[in-house]
């Protein structure tokens, strides 16, 4: 123990030189600005062991992210809490994790997985930060070019762990307020002294370069797919949920589709090597000529080993390019070897994952031959005989063989509800291409009622869907009556997407069952399935308009050309460049130097509010209420008294009318008509209270009088200016000349004060023109009497 103190005394003093101190500060100075998820830090108050926001007492902890590297253990957030999104994965190797395997030398252990994570993220195109502590910890840090929804990060994070498993610490990455140590963080404070910094394993300028140059969306692809195993454990989403189309040519449960489009099985663990005596034939082309007969058998096993191991068709044509290129001359074209490939995938199973206990063990200790899986060949006699499995054309009957040769047949297998909609989805895109030009200008709106049906039969969790054409509409941001005539349109013709299952009925809405045109159902189930939700139109494109919210859905964190997006967008090309000007004036796409676009670091939520979206969808919303209020009222379900307190502050009125409606409940659906609701038994007096608050409601929100209609008709007299404020007017318009003439030079003043004159003279011998004629005109009528008319001018 002694001897124990003295060296940890010795690594103290070590770590603490002050060549050590500004390493870590120049590694904190690149690093950690781009490691921190928000512009702030968090101080440990017990040397390294917590780091909370702020004490009992009130005393914060968290304070802004500083230039000057800290002189004590602090912590930088992995994720950003106001937006739910992160840009940062990290794995947290820790050596209190390392199994019993390696417990002889922790650090080595951990710089092995660490070395093997970085490997996996390098081969999928990515580059990866590493730092180690003092303790011979790891963290690995994957940095990427846009941000991240947090669960969809979290996900992939428990994916590594579970490979690694079980030295990745997940806990930084469960929550958007996840702390981590930085790079140049100290790491602990042993007796008021520092036990070392947290180092980059690579220099100075290879952090920097790594950080200006983030993993994009093709790293993210890669590992989904290199991960594919993995995530299925963590997500629920076995091999049994496999999202092929069960019809399609190529279709074999419990397999995946690489970036190629070519089928392998994920395998639990990642790839692993095939079985020893097949590996050593495909390097010196040798083999049991007693247990394979012909190099044809061999080549199969071969396959069938590789395709169980979790091999993918590249690697295996990668190895005939490399270390087993004497037999790369057994397949004469890559045509051969693809449809090999996928025979080898129909004769095998996947292999158990290993226990999470021997991760790392060495291959002495491990088993690496695994279960016998090739079809094909004559057994050695060191094995017992193996029963080939009868060749059918029935999918339902079990491939496999068994010792008792007895024939088992399973459950067909059937895709879920999920993936039925996936499949609808992707027969949306392609009808959307062969209708495009059918559609003209109609497009853009069929295109947005088909999100929202696709957006709505995720919510019901079902291919039918009972969304009325007001939700359809506020989805959108159309007119109810857009959506009635559209969804017309769409369910009839060839290429129908939705088919009438039922009319609407009392306060049942149309029902609509997703439908995949028949000419298409094969393309459609061939293409791999999206992650995540069907997204319908965001209120902010109320303002932007639906060609911007069709630009946006086309845009990723991967850039393209603007040629590029239009055509994913289906979009004109002068329609499709006003749409991303209109996005990156709101930040939410925005331009590099070489001219591609992407998308923008702003959030539709906050651009919406800026621009009065969300109150437009509001009233929207707010105005289908009152209509289906007013409906219910008609039915009798609510009096009509409570269909005018919609808006109020009482959003569930009494049934005050106490009759069934109309409408009979519907017995072919599995949800019966809800029958209305009845008033509780309430006291007297409790009743009485009840309509008196809603009277006085109803007199709260009276317009006021002076918005009140006249009851007479309204004339010129009452347009007229009353002569208290024409004097006014008047005066007001005197003294305003009366100061411009006064600022005039006194030569044009005297012009002007002439011309006044002639115009108060031309008045004053009008007015008695206008007297004269009156007397005369007197005169005649006097002599003549009513028989002459008035001249209505007076005289000329």
């Amino acid at each position: 123990m002694p001897a124990e103190g003295s060296a940890a005394r010795r690594r103290t003093r070590v770590l603490d030189v002050p060549g050590a101190r500004i390493a870590a500060q120049a590694h904190a100075r690149i690093t950690v600005p781009h490691i921190a998820q928000r512009p702030v830090m968090r101080r440990s108050p017990d040397g390294g062991r917590s780091f909370p926001r702020c004490s009992a007492s009130g005393y914060r902890y968290e304070t802004e992210l500083s230039s000057t590297p800290p002189s004590q253990p602090t912590s930088v957030p992995t994720g950003d809490r106001e937006t739910g999104t992160t840009r940062l994965l990290v794995l947290d190797l820790d050596t209190s994790r390392v199994p019993e395997s390696g417990a002889g030398n922790r650090p080595a252990y951990i710089a092995s997985v660490a070395d093997q994570a970085v490997a996996m993220v390098e081969e999928c195109g990515g580059r990866a930060l590493v730092d180690v502590s003092p303790s011979g910890g790891r963290h690995v840090y994957l940095l990427w070019a846009q941000p991240v929804r947090y669960s969809e990060m979290r996900t992939l994070a428990k994916a590594f762990a579970l490979r690694f498993a079980p030295v990745v610490d997940t806990s930084p990455m469960e929550h958007t307020d996840g702390q981590i140590r930085g790079p140049g963080s100290p790491h602990k404070s042993v007796n008021g002294r520092l036990s070392g910094f947290m180092t980059l394993t690579m220099s100075i300028d290879e952090a920097e370069a790594l950080c200006a140059r983030p993993c994009d969306s093709a790293v993210w692809e890669a590992l989904q797919i290199e991960l594919t195993a993995e995530l299925d454990l963590v997500t629920g989403c076995g091999p049994d949920l496999e999202a092929r189309h069960p019809q399609a040519p190529d279709a074999v449960p419990g397999t995946e589709l690489d970036l190629k489009g070519e089928p392998f099985r994920p395998r639990v663990g990642g790839r692993a090597t095939v079985r020893p005596d097949l590996e050593q034939t495909a390097r010196t082309r040798q083999w049991d000529r007693t247990r394979y007969a012909t190099s044809s058998e061999v080549r199969q096993a071969i396959l069938s080993s590789a395709a169980a191991r979790g091999w993918r068709l590249e690697h295996v044509r990668t190895a005939l390019a490399t270390e087993w290129s004497p037999i790369a001359d057994w397949w004469r074209d890559d045509d051969r070897l693809r449809t090999e490939w996928t025979k080898a995938l129909e004769f095998t199973t996947p292999e158990s994952p290993p226990p999470a206990a021997g991760v790392g063990d060495s291959v002495r200790e491990s088993n690496t031959s695994g279960t016998t899986i090739t079809r094909g060949g004559s057994p050695g006699p060191q094995t017992e005989p193996e029963r080939p499995s009868p060749r059918t054309d029935d999918p339902d009957r079990t491939r496999a063989g068994n010792v008792w040769g007895i024939e088992v047949r399973s459950e067909p297998w059937q895709l879920s509800v999920y993936q039925q909609i996936r499949v609808w989805q992707h027969a949306m895109y392609i009808v959307e291409r062969y209708l495009e030009l059918e559609w003209a200008g109609r497009a853009l709106s069929y295109r947005a009622i088909l999100r929202a049906i696709g957006a709505a039969a995720q919510m019901a969790g079902s291919t039918t869907v009972e969304f009325g054409t007001r939700q359809l509409a506020y989805m959108t941001g159309l007119d109810h009556t857009t959506v009635s005539r559209a969804l017309q349109a769409l369910r009839e013709g060839p290429y129908a997407l939705i088919a009438l299952a039922q009319r609407a009925e009392g306060v049942r809405a149309d029902l609509y069952q997703l439908v995949v045109p028949e000419a298409l159902a094969e393309e459609a189930a061939r293409r791999r399935f999206r992650s995540g939700r069907i997204d319908a139109i965001h209120p902010v494109f109320r303002k932007l308009g639906l060609g911007p919210a069709f630009m946006f859905e086309a845009l990723s964190s991967n850039p393209a050309t603007a040629a590029e997006l239009a055509t994913a967008a289906l979009l004109s090309r002068t329609t499709a460049y006003e749409a991303l000007h209109s996005l990156a004036a709101h930040g939410l796409a925005e331009r590099d130097e070489h001219g591609l676009w992407r998308r923008g670091p702003a959030v539709l939520d906050v651009i919406a509010s800026v621009l009065e979206a969300d109150i437009e969808a509001d009233d929207h919303l707010r105005e289908h209420r009152a209509d289906r209020a007013k409906w219910h009222a008609y039915l009798g379900i609510i009096s009509a008294a409570g269909a005018e307190f919609v808006d109020g502050q009482d959003q569930q009125p009494d049934n005050t009318t106490g009759a069934p409606a109309p409408c009979a409940p519907r017995t072919a659906r599995a949800r019966p008509l809800r029958a209305p609701r009845t008033a509780p038994s309430i006291p007297a007096d409790a009743a009485a209270q009840r309509r008196q608050r809603r009277r006085q409601a109803v007199r709260a929100r009276l317009a006021p009088s002076w918005l009140t209609p006249p009851r007479r008709l309204v004339t010129e007299i009452d347009l007229a200016c009353p002569a208290e404020i024409r004097a006014v007017l008047d005066q007001a318009l005197l003294d305003e000349m009366s100061e411009t003439l006064s600022a005039l030079p006194a030569d044009l003043h005297a012009v002007i004060a002439e011309d006044l004159a002639v115009i108060a003279e031309d008045e004053a011998c009008h007015s008695a023109e206008r007297s004269a004629y009156e007397h005369e005109l007197v005169a005649l009528r006097r002599i003549f009497g009513t028989a002459i008319l008035d001249h209505p001018s007076g005289p000329s």
